[in-house]
């Protein structure tokens, strides 16, 4: 019997910025506990995805990523599963967070900087301090564009290497002016590879749960949307 795989990974759209009240109370600092995954990811579109699928899921989406991080958490997961599982069938799928995040190396480990994070920062932080000066001076269109198209194109011809088949698509564009929603006015450069329907797009008349993130039942809508794609592919 062939062994079936869905990797998927992106930021809190698709890890679920959600906790067990039971556990956590509405503490989401705690969204990526361990205790905390049974509660999380059955609720969430890729596990949902992969039962409608009937194939085992692999979600290592992390919430509050950047598309830096996706790229960093892809590779070498991508290369541990090929070598330590060896799925017969390996399909893979980028839920990408808004290209004006990104990441910084800073005291050992990575810190990622956020658009809606323009008007907060703490000048006696000295991460902050940098921050600000960032968004000053260096905070550009054609320096955030550039990355997310050199993000795509190497994650495709990656996983297109490996001959993995692949799906990715924006879940929203979060910009210091318009906070955590879809720009309608985004081009998708890589058009080509992407689902043109945006995970934002669906949710004009689903609720947030905290007016920032999708319900449950919009990540089963979702998951049912990726399913008429995805049903003769896997």
């Amino acid at each position: 019997m062939k062994t079936k795989l869905l990797y998927c990974d992106g930021d809190s759209w698709t890890a679920g910025d959600i906790v067990d009240p039971k556990l956590f109370g509405d503490n989401v600092a705690e969204v990526h506990h361990p205790d905390n995954e049974q509660y999380r990811l059955p609720r969430v579109w890729p596990h949902k995805l992969g039962k409608l699928l009937g194939v085992k899921v692999l979600n290592k989406a992390h919430a509050g990523s950047s598309n830096d991080g996706i790229v960093r958490r892809v590779l070498p997961n991508i290369l541990r599963l090929l070598t330590q599982y060896k799925p017969d069938e390996l399909f893979v799928i980028i839920g990408w967070s808004s290209p004006e995040r990104k990441d910084f190396f800073y005291k050992d480990e990575w810190k990622t900087m956020y658009p809606n994070e323009y008007n907060q920062l703490d000048e006696k932080d000295e991460i902050d301090k940098f921050k600000k000066t960032y968004f000053k001076y260096f905070w550009e269109e054609q320096e955030y564009t550039q990355r997310y198209i050199e993000q795509n194109l190497l994650l495709h011809n990656f996983l297109k290497s490996k001959g993995i088949k692949h799906l990715f698509f924006d879940a929203f564009y979060e910009t210091k002016e318009m906070g955590m929603f879809h720009n309608k006015n985004f081009e998708h450069f890589i058009a080509r590879y992407h689902k043109k329907q945006t995970f934002r797009d669906i949710l004009d008349k689903e609720l947030f749960w905290d007016g920032y993130h999708p319900s449950e039942s919009a990540h089963l809508k979702w998951a049912r949307i990726l399913y008429k794609d995805l049903k003769d592919k896997l």
